[in-house]
């Protein structure tokens, strides 16, 4: 029963894992319009397709400043960045 229960917490731990896109991480270069940096990772951002969460609330780009903590999802261009 034991080793049933550490399997499935295991397989538990590795999807929540493969399903969380980025890890929270601070903003550490934004020129205020068009380039992020998140955690050593660079993205684009943009104006339109680029949905932008600030403490859970639709926010615009402009709201994200340096040393928040984020979340970007995508590669090359972020489809969405999560900060708070």
């Amino acid at each position: 029963m034991t080793k049933t229960l550490s399997l499935i917490a295991a397989g538990i731990a590795v999807a929540a894992l493969a399903t969380s896109s980025a890890f929270a991480a601070k903003v550490e270069k934004w020129d205020g319009s068009k380039n992020i940096t998140i955690g050593g990772k660079s993205y684009t951002v943009s104006g339109s397709r680029t949905k932008v969460m600030i403490n859970g609330k639709t926010a615009s780009r402009d709201a994200i400043k340096v040393g928040m903590d984020c979340t970007a999802k995508g590669s090359g261009e972020a489809s969405e960045i999560d900060c708070k």
